[in-house]
């Protein structure tokens, strides 16, 4: 009896360090967070566990990650002490069956259909009512927001993986499929599948990921891993630049990186400063929120209203955006102003400021995932007027050798780098400073006609 007793108060007494090697981490395949790349797990959240070890004084062995399908991980993690899945949507369906770290990020999981189709859902019971089919995942949060919302259980298909999901997507088996948008978009880029052809058309939840705990783990490790995560971010120095494909602003150039006159502007900022960001291409609405509920984060280039003052630190402005409206010649439509606009489709897209204000003036209008998708509606009937960036929507159709009949100019509005409201002061003054200095070199600080979104 006193043996046991003294080795009881010997492992009570071990560091709770130590037991970070003896977590058993469960994964999947869920870029841009975790994903598997030439034999190697990379992504947001391997980076940060990786951090968390580091911070700890400790080494993440290979070994302690096991990449599994979903359901099977999902399961382990339920029933496993000392067993961690991520990256986890932390939903209140699911708050007390786990133990919780993180965040790692923000997520918003949707219904995803056919660009082509246009599809419009206000609420889940027009949903019902509908003839629409849904894929879903097995034991993926897009399965359970649809059964926490009441949607039909004979409108719901059940995939193995994601993978399977979008073929079923893509080959018209399904109307939807209910997933992580920013990785829905990713999968289809690695699959060779064309993301424009696609769109999020309802939104189920937006919700962090995390890394979720058994319930029977020792609440000390959690708690240790909650510190080593929050000491990690405190250690780091480099900062999330988000914007989206809005060329000639904001681009992939033909290196896959980053580049644009906007992103021209930041690079130089960070060379100024010392400092050091990483460039993320997303989905505007993706990009927006990630920046508005992420620590370290900040988007561009981004329009400053009254609605979004409060949000951000704001930093610039970076460019002078002139905002108008597009029609095909052939539409032959002769209107001079907005309020000339009634009755007609108007295309904008999500969290977009130029449709946010056409929006406020009245006007209904056809949201797309991404504004590169609005000059395809417009070119296949779908759409009658496409409000935008001037300069960008220009650059768009000349890549795509369209002609485009340049209605009118509404607006003109300086675009700002948008950081969340925990970057320290200090940092956003050294930014700040960076940029006027760059302005005062300049003849002309500002560029006219930069992207509005």
């Amino acid at each position: 009896m006193r043996i046991g007793m003294l080795v009881i108060l010997l492992l009570l007494a071990l560091p709770v360090s130590a037991g970070l090697q003896q977590l058993r981490f469960i994964t999947e395949e869920y870029p841009p967070y975790n994903y598997s790349e030439n034999g190697q797990l990379k992504g947001i959240a391997i980076e940060l566990l990786e951090q968390a070890f580091a911070a700890e004084g400790l080494q993440l062995q290979p070994q302690q990650i096991e990449l599994l399908p979903w359901a099977r991980g999902y399961d382990t993690a339920l029933s496993t002490a000392n067993t961690v899945l991520f990256s986890t949507n932390r939903t209140a369906a699911r708050e007390t069956l786990f133990q919780w770290a993180g965040p790692i990020s923000a997520d918003r999981v949707v219904l995803m259909g056919r660009a082509s189709r246009t599809l419009q859902i206000d609420s889940i019971a027009e949903l019902n009512a509908s003839e629409l089919q849904i894929v879903a995942i097995r034991e993926d949060v897009g399965a359970q927001r649809l059964q926490e919302l009441g949607v039909d259980p004979d409108r719901i298909t059940l995939a193995s993986n994601n993978t399977s999901a979008l073929a079923m997507l893509e080959a018209g088996r399904v109307d939807l499929w209910a997933y992580g948008e920013d990785v829905a978009y990713w999968l289809m880029r690695s699959q060779g599948v064309d993301p424009s052809a696609f769109e999020a058309v309802y939104t189920l939840s937006e919700t962090y990921l995390y890394f979720a705990l058994n319930a029977d783990t020792d609440p000390r490790l959690t708690e240790q891993l909650q510190q080593a995560i929050d000491r990690s971010r405190d250690l780091a120095t480099q900062l999330r630049f988000l914007t989206e494909e809005y060329p000639p602003f904001n681009y992939l150039d033909e290196q896959q990186q980053v580049a644009g006159i906007a992103t021209t502007r930041l690079r130089t900022m960070l060379k100024d400063t010392g400092l050091q960001a990483e460039f993320q291409l997303l989905p505007w609405a993706r990009a927006y929120t990630e920046a508005r509920l992420n620590e370290n984060t900040c988007v561009y280039s981004t329009t400053r209203t009254p609605e979004r003052e409060a949000e951000f630190h704001w930093l610039g402005p970076l460019h002078i955006s002139q905002w108008g409206a597009f029609s095909l010649p052939e539409a032959g439509l002769q209107v001079t102003q907005l309020d000339q606009l009634d009755g007609l489709r108007i295309g904008s897209f999500r969290e977009d400021a130029v449709g946010q204000y056409v929006a406020g003036l009245g006007h209904q209008l056809i949201l797309a995932t991404t504004d590169r998708e609005n000059l395809t509606r417009l070119r296949n009937g779908l759409i009658d007027v496409w409000v935008t960036g001037v300069t960008h929507a220009q650059r768009i159709a000349a890549d795509e050798q369209v002609s485009l009949t340049h209605l009118f100019t509404f607006n003109e509005v300086p675009l700002y780098l948008a950081c969340h409201r925990d970057i320290s002061p200090g940092l956003i003054q050294r930014m700040q400073h960076s940029l006027e200095q760059q302005d005062a070199s300049l003849q002309h600080p500002y560029s006219s006609g930069a992207q509005e979104s």
